[in-house]
């Protein structure tokens, strides 16, 4: 009660009354209840206050001067057909009461007022007052929840919570909706590497600081989005074909590349390439799907600039990937997915093998050349190397024959795969017969992980053989660093060693390097004969090539 009648002062009333000593009577008993009352003398004076102000509450008498109350009401009606009339008359015909019942009145009291009747009247008249404001409040409150809502969902569809540029979602509504003449998409290289060396607090600082640049750069030119996890797009809204010149594209990349990072305790120089493919003039359906597989291409081929065009036959190419990751999936599914086994002659007392995978179509063996690459980002590639691991074993396991299994740094560093490998090992007492080929290439950029790797498979038993050595990144001291028991000479200094003297002088310095540190050496590509006998001239442990054997299947 308390809380209506202090919403009833804030109300504002207006009371038609045409008798003076019955107004006055009324305004005594009104004014201890509301704050703000204006009275009227007869309907047409009511009429008039009514539309000069905004009135909460309406008390009138019916028989008037110049306009009558239900007259009065009538018109009040047209102006607003919510505000609460109460009326209070000395006339108790069935008429009037019906035709105010038409008009939507709140209450009917007669007069004499009985003071209790009056009193309840009006408590009910505030009661349904104040139900209806809280009502309005509640919806007004509810509507701005709703389009806070609405704005934080639509934040949330369109704009990147780290950097607070557009996101992809944005950028597509933007290509499909608006008038647009090019887009470049720039992808950081090497960014989860970062990532991991120096924590995400820091990647997060390298994604803000290369928002905030490309900001600068594009000025009103370009509109900036973050389309991915280390992937921007710039999209040309202005109608001007020199804007996305190879000069303009090279600038972009330097500006970026140059940017230097400052974390709480150390300078950090961004030293990674980035990657941009650029499409102009194509239809607005297909603009980000060739720019995505322009930048594809263009990490593939070790490009950092590419200009989307169809010459390139790019959608061919993305399509044979795609053909590529079909097959290898369908193949783990229908088990055709196979190790077969080529022959390293000369090593050792036992026969020695290294394991090669190969999908079985019919009675075709398919290369690995044709779907390795395509998979290695999928998660067939793991599953893929699951199953060589598996089924080698479970070729070797009771006999005294060594085998090599090929593993990448994507591999190494894959801790489910590696579990995985402990376990076989566990279950197969295997250990001494295997050999692991890690690839020594640039790609490992994490040498200390590489290191505890190896150790812990040589601890278990197991032979590490460096593969591809001297393939074009060699590096020496690391070897030393890796200690391994074998290293494997790549290929391409072996193809040409019968007319090439400078190969043959470099495998010579190899094998010699090796010898000297106890480590044993396989020669790979042995082609023809004349290669072989070049490679007898060597002291070396062992060879393989399809000169040699070929993989076969069965042995």
């Amino acid at each position: 009660m308390k809380e209506l009648m202090k919403f009833a002062r804030q109300l504002n009333v207006l009371y038609v009354e045409d008798n003076e000593e019955a107004r006055e009577s009324t305004l005594g008993l009104l004014d201890n209840i509301f704050d703000n009352i204006t009275t009227a003398v007869n309907g047409e004076d009511g009429l008039n206050q009514f539309r000069k102000d905004n009135f909460d509450l309406i008390l009138s008498d019916i028989n008037m001067p110049k306009m009558n109350g239900i007259e009065m009401i009538t018109k009040i009606r047209e102006i607003d057909k919510d505000i609460p009339i109460l009326i209070l008359s000395a006339y108790n015909e069935s008429g009037y009461f019906i035709e105010t019942i038409k008009q939507g009145v709140e209450g009917y009291l007669l007069k004499p007022i009985d003071l209790n009747q009056f009193i309840d009247m009006i408590n009910k008249a505030i009661e349904k007052i104040y139900l209806k404001s809280e009502i309005k409040l509640y919806q007004n409150n509810l509507e701005e929840k709703v389009q806070e809502q609405t704005k934080e969902l639509y934040k949330q569809l369109y704009f990147d919570g780290l950097t607070s540029l557009e996101n992809r979602n944005a950028l597509l509504k933007v290509i499909e909706e608006e008038k647009t003449f090019g887009l470049m998409l720039i992808d950081i290289n090497n960014f989860s590497a970062l990532n991991d060396i120096y924590g995400s607090d820091v990647g997060d600082n390298i994604l803000k600081s290369v928002s905030n640049l490309l900001i600068d750069l594009a000025i009103d030119q370009y509109r900036v989005f973050r389309v991915g996890g280390d992937q921007f797009a710039f999209l040309d809204m202005n109608n001007d074909h020199l804007n996305f010149t190879q000069n303009v594209v090279t600038d972009i990349l330097n500006k970026i590349e140059n940017t230097t990072i400052t974390t709480e305790d150390e300078m950090i120089k961004i030293n990674i390439a980035v990657t941009v493919s650029v499409v102009s003039n194509c239809e607005v359906a297909k603009m980000f799907k060739n720019a995505q597989i322009a930048l594809h291409y263009a990490k593939k081929t070790n490009q950092y600039i590419i200009f989307y065009s169809d010459e390139l036959n790019l959608d061919k190419h993305y399509k044979k990937e795609l053909d590529a990751v079909v097959m290898v999936k369908n193949a783990l599914t229908e088990d055709r997915l196979i190790p077969v086994f080529q022959k390293i002659e000369k090593y050792e007392e036992h026969e020695t093998y290294e394991c090669l995978v190969r999908i079985k179509e019919d009675e075709k063996l398919i290369s690995p050349f044709v779907f390795l690459d395509a998979i290695k980002r999928t998660k067939y590639y793991t599953e893929l190397t699951k199953v060589m691991i598996k089924k080698s074993f479970e070729k070797f396991q009771g006999t005294k024959t060594n085998f090599s299994i090929n593993l990448s740094f994507e591999d190494i560093s894959n801790k489910y795969l590696v579990n995985f490998l402990e376990e076989m090992l566990k279950q197969t007492n295997i250990a001494s017969q295997l050999i692991l080929e890690i690839l020594e290439s640039e790609s490992i950029d994490n040498f200390k992980f590489i290191k505890i790797f190896t150790k812990k498979m040589q601890n278990l038993g197991v032979r590490i053989s460096i593969d591809d050595f001297g393939s074009g990144y060699s590096n020496f001291s690391r070897i030393l660093e890796l200690n391994p028991d074998i290293i494997k000479i790549d290929g391409s200094l072996i193809k040409n060693i019968h007319e090439d003297k400078k190969s043959f002088i470099i495998v010579k310095t190899i094998i010699n390097f090796a010898q000297e540190l106890g480590i044993d050496t396989v020669v790979e590509f042995v082609h023809n004969k004349e290669v072989l006998e070049k490679i007898k001239e060597l002291d070396v442990t062992g060879y393989q090539g399809y000169f040699i054997a070929e993989p076969m299947e069965n042995i």
